[in-house]
């Protein structure tokens, strides 16, 4: 959008509200933090919050956020309820591995963060009322990286991957000459103890 287009679009969202005053300065704002926004995409967002009965003049962040909402794919704009009936046939009915696969990516990342197990065996109210709070948070993340323009996203932040789990179920490696020790060691024992108690009884 260029700031003659940007003078056109404000005169267009005074033209719809009365009360909203155009000046040079505002033109000049509008351009810089929508110089990202063709003009015609600018104004399908406003189309869309006439639409969706807005009472009042638009703020530079609502109308970038009326064109995430719109562009959004349709796996983005499910909601906490729709996505938490998702998770809840998927947990239930797959493995961890397929299910995941299978999960939106919101509701994926929901999932991952409350952990397979819990969604399965946990208390189904709190694990409810967890998700529906961690979706709504996820969103709004999400949200806000899409209404931000590309300069200004902050860079994407990932989480260390775990370490390997601890092999508790298997031996250490034990060298072949150690194990023929320990193994001659506990018969020695063995047979001490077995000769001991063959003393004892022909004692008695």
């Amino acid at each position: 959008m260029t700031k003659e287009q940007a003078a056109r679009f404000l005169a267009v969202v005074a033209e719809t509200w009365r009360g909203f005053e155009v000046s040079q300065g505002k033109i000049a704002i509008w351009h810089e933090m929508l110089s990202d926004v063709p003009l015609e995409q600018a104004f399908h967002a406003l189309q869309y919050l006439i639409a969706t009965g807005s009472p009042f003049p638009p703020a530079i962040s609502e109308i970038r956020k009326a064109l995430v909402e719109i562009s959004a794919p349709p796996e983005y704009r499910i909601d906490a309820l729709q996505a938490w009936l998702e998770a809840s046939i998927i947990v239930e009915g797959y493995c961890e591995e397929e299910g995941m696969a299978l999960l939106s990516p919101l509701t994926k990342e929901v999932v991952r963060a409350i952990g397979w197990h819990t969604m399965r065996e946990g208390d189904p109210e709190v694990v409810r009322a967890h998700f529906l709070k961690f979706f709504e948070m996820a969103k709004e993340r999400w949200l806000r990286w899409h209404m931000l323009p590309e300069g200004l996203r902050p860079q994407s932040f990932e989480l260390p991957a775990p370490p390997p789990p601890a092999r508790h179920n298997e031996l250490p490696d034990i060298p072949e000459e150690v194990r023929e020790e320990r193994k001659e060691r506990f018969l020695q024992a063995v047979g001490e103890l077995l000769r001991r108690r063959e003393k004892e009884a022909r004692a008695v």
